[in-house]
């Protein structure tokens, strides 16, 4: 999977960014345009921490796909073994937090 690049927009992002521009009548750039470009980099601050969090996210897949497939390997070869005293310690405080 590949990261998710910010910082070099595909064309066509640059290219519809500069039709919308050029399309608004002088009447109509007194107000909007200067709307439209005062929202235009809080998208791309937006778009630069989603990109981030989604990067982190592949990342912790990532780890945890490989934790599955250690326990998977671990069970089929039959040396997996459960700690009994975690267990019964998990299952007594999901009880009593359902209280």
């Amino acid at each position: 999977m590949a990261q998710i690049n910010t910082a070099n927009p595909p064309q066509y992002v640059s290219d519809a960014r500069l039709t919308a521009t050029k399309s608004k009548t002088n009447s109509e750039t007194s107000g909007s345009a200067q709307t439209a470009e005062a929202i235009a980099p809080q998208d791309d601050l937006q778009l630069t921490k989603l990109s981030g969090v989604l990067n982190s996210l592949k990342k912790g897949a990532s780890v945890m796909r490989n934790q599955v497939a250690q326990v998977m390997t671990s069970v089929r070869s039959g040396t997996y073994e459960v700690d009994s005293m975690q267990v019964s310690r998990s299952i007594v405080g999901e009880s009593l937090a359902s209280r």
